[in-house]
């Protein structure tokens, strides 16, 4: 999972930090605007198969990368 992360936030700007620095991540702080992160709810959703529900976007652990990675674990 963490690949697919890292890979789509390249995309967006280079991210230069070891596997534990991007699960820490706050990517919402600097890296994607409002409409980047629609675009990343959206990825998520397809790559993984899952539904974002509003409270999940608006938690705490939807800040970080690896937070992310947890709810996906759960939703799987």
């Amino acid at each position: 999972m963490l690949k697919f992360f890292r890979e789509y936030l390249e995309e967006i700007k280079p991210l230069n930090m070891s596997d534990e620095e991007l699960l820490n991540y706050r990517y919402l702080d600097n890296h994607l605007d409002s409409f980047g992160i629609m675009q990343f709810i959206m990825a998520v959703e397809e790559e993984f198969g899952i539904t974002l529900d509003p409270q999940d976007t608006e938690s705490e652990e939807f800040r970080t990368i690896g937070g992310v990675i947890e709810m996906i674990k759960r939703k799987k």
